[in-house]
This record gives structure tokens, sequence and C-alpha cells, in this order.
């Protein structure tokens, strides 16, 4: 055999049929191990979104559509014309870059949440996770 032949002999050996297996878990490390995956849907109580991003983003939308036109309405008693609109624009700005980033965030929610699932779903076919992922939701 070349030197070659017995560098791959020697990797099959370690990879795929056996030799320098790693080390068997000890008792606690397996307890610990089992817990976790009994407790697997309580992970997704902090994956799932509860105050949702699009309520948030409407709310605020709100807040900054009826600041601009009580801020406008009170200008020509209180503030300098030119900074009040300024600061309304600079204001309507963060806005719509708060609006686009829930957006995004949304769709890396629903990615985050559906590699959570598929985690669950093959965990559950060899062991047994406390409740289903469904109830999580």
């Amino acid at each position: 055999m070349s030197k070659y032949e017995n560098q791959l002999f020697k990797l099959l050996n370690e990879k795929y049929l056996g030799e320098n297996e790693e080390e068997k878990m000890t008792k606690e490390e397996r307890k610990s191990f089992l817990e976790a995956v009994s407790n697997f849907h309580k992970l997704g109580e902090m994956i799932y979104s509860k105050g949702g991003l699009q309520e948030v983003s409407t709310t605020l939308k709100s807040v900054v559509e009826q600041a601009e036109k009580m801020t406008i309405s009170e200008t020509e008693h209180w503030f300098d014309n030119v900074t009040t609109s300024r600061h309304m624009k600079q204001m309507n700005e963060a806005m719509k870059v708060f609006e686009k980033t829930a957006g995004e965030m949304s769709g890396l929610q629903q990615r985050l949440e559906s590699a959570y699932e598929d985690m669950g779903t093959v965990l559950n076919r060899y062991y047994k996770i406390g409740e289903s992922l469904k109830d999580s939701e």
C-alpha cells in the first residue's frame, strides 16, 4: 500500500469503522442530556416571539405620526419651525429604518422557529420530549 492509501485507510477506520471511538457519556452527563431533551419545549418559549415586532412597529408608527401632527401644530407657539421640521424628518427616517428592520427580523424569526422545530422533530424520533412542539407556539 502507498503512503496515501495508508492514510485513507486510517481515516476510514477512525471515522466510519469505529476505531478511536469517543468516550461514553457519564451517568451524570446522560441524565443531564435526557433532562434537557425532555424540557426541549421550554426552549421554544424563548424562541417564539410573544410580543410581535409588527405590532410594535404599527404602534410606533402611530406615535410618530401623532407626534409630528401635534408638534407641527404647536410649532408656531413654542418651537423654531426649521429645527422642528428637521427633527420630524429625522424621526420619520428612524421610523422607516425601524419598520424595515422589524420586517427583516420577522423573516429571521420564522427561520429560527423552523430550525428549532426541525431539531425537535429529529430529537423526538429518538427521545421523549416533554410536550409537543405545537403546544409551545
